[in-house]
C-alpha cells in the first residue's frame, strides 16, 4: 500500500518548518511516532524531526507529493479510520 511505498522512499525533503534548522533535512524515512519521523540523512545520522508546524515533500516515481506533518500527528491505526476533510489553505 502507500505506507509501504512511503517507507521504501530513498529520499523525503523538509521543505518548510517553523524551525529553520530543519528546512533542507534529506534521508530516508526509518520510523514513524505519533509526533516525530526519524530520518536517517546521507551523513548516516539519526535525526528525530517533529510532524507539527512542518512539511515535507515525497518524490515517487517523479511526482512530488507534500506531506503536511501536523495532519499526521495521529498513530497509523488511527489514521487508517479517520476521514479526512479538504480545505483550501493549511497554515504552519
Amino acid at each position: 500500500g502507500v505506507k509501504t511505498i512511503l517507507l521504501l522512499t530513498d529520499v523525503h525533503l523538509l521543505v518548510r518548518s517553523k524551525c529553520p534548522s530543519y528546512v533542507g533535512t534529506t534521508g530516508i524515512l526509518v520510523q514513524e511516532f505519533k509526533h516525530v519521523f526519524k530520518i536517517i540523512t546521507k551523513e548516516d545520522k539519526l535525526k528525530v524531526i517533529p510532524k507539527r508546524n512542518s512539511v515535507f515533500a515525497v518524490e515517487i516515481n517523479g511526482f512530488v507529493s507534500h506531506i503536511y506533518g501536523s495532519k499526521f500527528e495521529q498513530r497509523a491505526s488511527e489514521r487508517s479510520a479517520k476521514k479526512f476533510k479538504v480545505r483550501g489553505t493549511i497554515d504552519l
